[in-house]
Parts: structure tokens; C-alpha cells; sequence
């Protein structure tokens, strides 16, 4: 009889032990289960300007030319693009499946726009890199006692296809583009959301084009802002430290 009584309260003992393990680990890991899938990646926290793969120096100007955004696709993206939106398609879950892209949805940070000449997937660097830019947004929106607006994203991955294209109604769209290698996007800056609202807020603009360039600044990124389309066309820079886990995975 005392055997059972003993072996009853060592069982309760253990019981209670992984319950408060399970609750722990529950509080511990509830802020990464809680956001989106797309944002559990894995964030380099290197020097970009002294260790990107690719050279960048520390500027605020929002005018970096085109081929220097290719070179920086072209060494951290997609290593293999495609000719058609058909053989992308084909290829997109597999590519999802190994973390080579990822898919992008709206969240608290952006709104990915109607997209007629790109697919919504970018690389897990660009995809971070949206979040943090996000977060630096709506940090400067807080300080000037403003709503919490998202960014609208315009065009992301292309095929030569989609490409080809859109270069009969935008002139500035090359066929070599670094949108082909999935580290490349568009952002407009003359909307924004406010909650599901399309809103054109006067102050949010210049407050906008501060936080890329503070984050230009820190080499985070390649920045040409496009007049004609009414958008910052952004590649993102990768660290050397991101390829070689790439390469080890």
C-alpha cells in the first residue's frame, strides 16, 4: 500500500514537472509561433557595410544605379531564373519547401499590392529585411504621434516573361533586372495603409524616405528612387556570413 502511495506521488511530481516545462516553453516560444511564418528566418546580424557580399559603402543618397543592384542580386539571389510564369510556378513549392524563397503576405509592417507582372516571393534576406524596415517605419510613425501606416509593396519576383512585359508600358524596366533573382522590390511612396484603407497622408512620405535613408546609412540595402513609376526599386545586401549558411544547409 505505501509502495503504490509513493509510486503515485512520484508520478504527480513528474506530472507536474512537464506541465510546468510545457508552460514555460509555451510563454518562451509564443512570440516566434505568434508571427508570420514568412518572418522565421534566420537574421544576420553582420557589419553590412564591411561584410556584405558584395561591396557597398555608407550613403545617404537614394540613387544607386541599376547594375550595382544587379551585381548584388546576381551574387545573392536566385541562382537559376526563369524563362516563363509557367516553369516558375512549376518550381515555387520546391523552392519554398527548401527555404530558398519565401512567400510574402501582408502583415502588420506591409500590404503587397495587386501584382500583374511579378509573383509575391523573395528570398528569406529581402523578406526580413521588409520586416525591419517595417518596425523602423512605424517606430518614427510612434515618436510623431502617428497611426501605425504600412508600406505598399508594388512588384517583387519576374520571369523574363513577366519582364518582357511590363517593359512595353514601363520604359524603365530592363531586361537584365534584378527583380529575375528574387532580392529585389518596389515600394510606392505616394500611398500607404491606414488599417485596410488606401491613404495618401500628407507627413508620411518624408517620414518614410527617413527610414531608408537611416537604414542606407547602415548599408542594409540598394536604393534607386524611380519617378516615373512613383516607387523606391530596393535590392537587399546579404551578408557573406547568410551565403556560406546557405551553403552549409
Amino acid at each position: 500500500m505505501r509502495r503504490k502511495k509513493k509510486y503515485h506521488l512520484h508520478l504527480f511530481i513528474l506530472l507536474s514537472i512537464l506541465l510546468i516545462a510545457l508552460v514555460i516553453s509555451a510563454l518562451y516560444l509564443r512570440p516566434y509561433l505568434l508571427q508570420p511564418r514568412m518572418f522565421r528566418v534566420h537574421t544576420c546580424t553582420c557589419d553590412f557595410c564591411k561584410d556584405a557580399a558584395a561591396p557597398i559603402s555608407s550613403s545617404e543618397l537614394l540613387d544607386d544605379l541599376n547594375d550595382v543592384q544587379l551585381e548584388h542580386a546576381q551574387i545573392g539571389g536566385l541562382k537559376q531564373t526563369f524563362d516563363t510564369d509557367s516553369d516558375f510556378l512549376k518550381s515555387v513549392d520546391m523552392l519554398v519547401k527548401k527555404d530558398i524563397l519565401v512567400h510574402l503576405v501582408d502583415c502588420k509592417f506591409f500590404h503587397v499590392d495587386d501584382l500583374r507582372h511579378s509573383h509575391p516571393y523573395l528570398v528569406p534576406e529581402a523578406v526580413n529585411l521588409l520586416k525591419d524596415i517595417g518596425v523602423e517605419f512605424q517606430k518614427k510613425l510612434k515618436e510623431k504621434g502617428l497611426k501605425d501606416y504600412r508600406f505598399v509593396i508594388t512588384s517583387v519576383l519576374r520571369t523574363d516573361e513577366s519582364q518582357h512585359k511590363l517593359g512595353r508600358h514601363n520604359g524603365n524596366a530592363s531586361n537584365n533586372s534584378a527583380h529575375r533573382y528574387g532580392t529585389t522590390f518596389d515600394i510606392t511612396y505616394n500611398k500607404f495603409m491606414d488599417g485596410d484603407t488606401v491613404a495618401y497622408p500628407s507627413k508620411v512620405p518624408h517620414i518614410f524616405a527617413e527610414t531608408l535613408i537611416d537604414m542606407r546609412k547602415q548599408c542594409r540595402f540598394l536604393i534607386k528612387k524611380e519617378h516615373h513609376q512613383s516607387c523606391y526599386h530596393i535590392t537587399v545586401a546579404i551578408c557573406k556570413e547568410s551565403l556560406t549558411n546557405r551553403a552549409e544547409q
